[in-house]
């Protein structure tokens, strides 16, 4: 299989749970918001952050190295090493894992006024999701995205039902956390039934690893620790961090529902680059140093087209995807524009980190985000108090793009390639145009359906006009229509050569 047949194979199956995430993901936080309040869902949302944080906390860059050597050493057709590896760092993850499980539970304990039950719901739930987000590292590094994005999507079909059912008859945080943690349970079987596939179980733990492999290893998690510590934590924990102590529970929830939502819709660029870490990473094994230029300039103009569109048509969007949660989180939509913003650069730079991350240079993105911690850490402070969420919004996303557009520009430098800024601003006008599109129906029409499909017809046209794309674009994207089902590969074609201008 070739490395643009791989690409496309894992691109569907990250599209699959991709889209599928995101409308289950919808649907259930509409419903979650509608039925508990904002303040009961701020509330729930939370210790959902804490239970982030603290299996954050307890995979020290594990999760990130498996794929990585994972993939780089079953590229290379060592399957015992890459075992070895597996092995080894699954040990380690669940000491990590269980060790803050304990911490959590013997601080409910000490504590006397803490939510027993919530922080007994909380240490299970943090075990589960290191152990399942290695599980989900081992698969990226065997490039197999069947895998997970299957155990994705039911775990997530799983938790929307239990979730609806749960607040419909009236019970609330408890027995949401119950289903969460129902959710992590049965992502890790669906998973773990799969791996051996690819990695040698049996005996695992008794392959030995060369100690220069050893001490890469060692050093690549300590750069992605520090990394988390600079850049991941504040970046996605700052806001809600200082909300829970200068604002108020609504203001987490306005905070965070914002946040998930736009995470969640930049999701859909992540389709694509999500595959690009455990690619590069193959190609670094065997020194394809020409292809390698040529698949991350065009990742670059692909992750544009994807990301623009959605950030500022979500933002012309924003009042009426806001009023879906109901009346009381109108005043949600100023954050959600500008979480929709502010996600665009970082889902371009995604391509960028990858390629950073397959060549060992994590100390840049160290350096970098270490002193936009302290930037966002000051905006935070000086935002929060008076602004609330919104504040907290614009003291994250202020300081991601910056880093975004400093982490993409020293990656072209390092390759020696030139970046597509022509490409991009021609991307950039054309997704400008559909957002405004979409404003105007949404503004004069009403209705959020009718807005999404004026601007997915617009922005199509304006790429062709704007003649954003190339040959290299067409030929790596045309790669996705043998996954598609049969029916609908001839228009997804058509499509691509109308946008294409030849």
């Amino acid at each position: 299989m070739t490395v643009f047949q791989t690409i496309a194979r894992n691109t569907f199956w990250s599209a699959l749970s991709t889209f599928g995430g995101l409308l289950l993901g919808i649907v259930t936080n509409i419903v979650l918001a509608r039925m508990l309040g904002a303040a009961a869902l701020g509330q729930y949302n939370y210790w959902l952050w804490l239970i982030g944080l603290l299996a954050l906390v307890a995979s020290p860059g594990i999760p990130q190295a498996m794929t990585k050597f994972g993939a780089e050493y079953l590229g290379q057709g060592e399957e015992r090493i890459a075992s070895a590896i597996f092995g080894r760092l699954l040990q380690l993850e669940l000491a990590l894992g269980a060790a803050a499980g304990v911490l959590v539970l013997a601080y409910s304990w000490i504590v006397p006024d803490s939510d027993t039950l919530a922080l007994a719901a909380v240490a299970l739930a943090v075990v589960l999701v290191v152990v399942e987000v290695f599980f989900f590292a081992a698969a990226k590094g065997a490039q197999d995205f069947r895998i997970f994005s299957q155990a994705s999507l039911i775990g997530g079909l799983f938790y929307g039902f239990a979730a609806i059912a749960i607040v419909s008859f009236g019970f609330g945080v408890y027995l949401l956390l119950l289903a969460y943690i129902g959710r992590r349970i049965l992502a890790i079987l669906l998973v773990g039934w799969k791996l051996p596939a690819h990695y040698l179980f049996q005996g695992a733990l008794s392959l030995n690893m060369p100690p220069q492999l050893r001490r890469r290893i060692l050093l690549y998690c300590r750069d992605i620790v520090l990394i988390f510590a600079a850049s991941t934590i504040p970046y996605e924990r700052f806001g809600i961090f200082f909300l829970k102590r200068l604002a108020t529970d609504v203001d987490i929830a306005f905070y965070s529902q914002s946040f998930d939502l736009a995470i969640r819709a930049m999701a859909i660029p992540a389709i694509f680059t999500a595959t690009l870490l455990p690619t590069f990473s193959a190609l670094q094994g065997q020194d394809q140093r020409e292809r390698i230029n040529r698949i991350y300039l065009s990742s670059n103009r692909i992750a544009a087209a994807i990301a623009m569109p959605i950030g500022l048509g979500g933002a012309a969007a924003a009042y009426s995807v806001a009023l879906l949660y109901g009346p009381e989180f109108l005043a949600m939509a100023p954050v959600l524009a500008i979480f929709f913003v502010g996600h665009i650069a970082g889902a371009i730079a995604s391509v960028s980190v990858s390629m950073l991350y397959s060549m060992e240079e994590q100390s840049f993105i160290v350096r970098l985000n270490a002193v936009m911690a302290l930037f966002n850490l000051a905006l935070s402070l000086l935002l929060i108090p008076n602004l609330g969420a919104t504040g907290a919004a614009l003291a994250t996303c202020s300081s991601h793009t910056i880093s975004s557009i400093v982490c993409m520009t020293h990656v072209a430098r390092r390759l020696q390639v030139t970046l597509p800024f022509r490409v991009l601003s021609r991307v950039s006008m054309a997704a400008l145009l559909a957002a405004v599109v979409a404003w105007l129906v949404s503004t004069w029409l009403g209705g959020l359906v009718v807005a999404v499909a004026a601007a997915a017809l617009t922005y199509p046209a304006m790429l062709r006009m704007f003649d954003a794309l190339d040959d290299t674009d067409l030929h790596l994207l045309s790669r996705l229509s043998q996954y598609l089902p049969q029916n609908l590969a001839p228009a997804y074609q058509n499509l691509l050569h109308f946008i294409v201008r030849r």
